[in-house]
């Protein structure tokens, strides 16, 4: 437990918004992890964990190729993180510090973040998303530093994944936003994309559902390669499809989801 209560209450909710998303206080393991607190010079603490990531996801799914691997081990190392700063700002009303973060592997997953003890900082909704996309910046920029000797990741792919996060997050913090409309969201969306320096790299389209709801999805600007899996199909988002087998694709998962 945290000795700052907004740091334990933000958490809770985060994992009550989103079911799989544990963010916990708590002091890092010694092995297998992949953290965020700079390694001594000369030192590679992350790469045990890092080989055993790209390891788990090329040997369970050769055929999918190395396109398909690193999307999916940086899509993995990134979304917690993402997920707890943009719900800590928009449902919570908190920044976090990414400054020192550790994610423990096992089986080709990151099953839980560990955060340091700290006061996260609070403010209005602007400086927070500011101080958050700091953060974000350069939690990120160190992951990808730490992966690209492992895997090779495409600059503009990974750009997008991130930007897909982060809009995807924005999506989650809304179930504890409903007075917020379609135009708050997307609003959002923009100004997060700008303080990331990632403008055009992802977005939302509206869409109607077969109830007459309206509803956004992500306008993903790159394909994560899940359909090149063995038991693997077009996502109901992927730009591979035109945008009326995506709306398709969305309001059947919503249907039996």
């Amino acid at each position: 437990m945290a000795a700052n209560r907004a740091l334990d209450d933000m958490l809770q909710l985060a994992a009550r918004l989103v079911p799989g998303l544990r963010g916990v206080v708590a002091a890092r393991p010694a092995q297998g992890i992949v953290h965020t607190r700079p390694a001594p010079p000369g030192g590679d603490a992350n790469r045990a964990a890092l080989d055993a990531l790209v390891a788990f996801w090329s040997r369970t799914y050769p055929e999918a190729g190395r396109p398909y691997w690193s999307s999916r081990c940086w899509g993995i190392l990134i979304w917690q993180p993402l997920y707890l700063s943009v719900i800590g700002v928009h449902a919570a009303g908190v920044s976090l510090s990414l400054a020192d973060i550790a994610q423990p592997i096992a089986e080709g997953w990151t099953h839980e973040v560990r955060i340091r003890d700290h006061e996260p900082a609070q403010g209005d909704t602007h400086a927070l998303i500011a101080h958050a996309a700091r953060e974000i910046v350069s939690c990120c920029e160190q992951m990808h530093d730490e992966l690209m000797p492992v895997i090779r990741l495409n600059a503009a792919a990974a750009r997008a994944t991130q930007a897909d996060v982060v809009l995807a997050a924005l999506l989650a913090a809304r179930k504890a936003r409903p007075e917020w409309s379609d135009a708050q969201v997307e609003a959002h969306g923009r100004q997060w994309l700008a303080a990331l320096g990632l403008q055009g790299c992802s977005g939302y389209f509206p869409f109607s559902r077969t109830d007459g709801a309206n509803a956004l999805a992500l306008e993903r600007r790159t394909c994560c390669y899940h359909y090149r899996r063995r038991d693997g199909e077009l996502c109901s988002t992927c730009p591979r499809l035109a945008k009326h087998e995506r709306i398709v694709r969305l309001n059947a998962q919503h249907e039996t989801g």
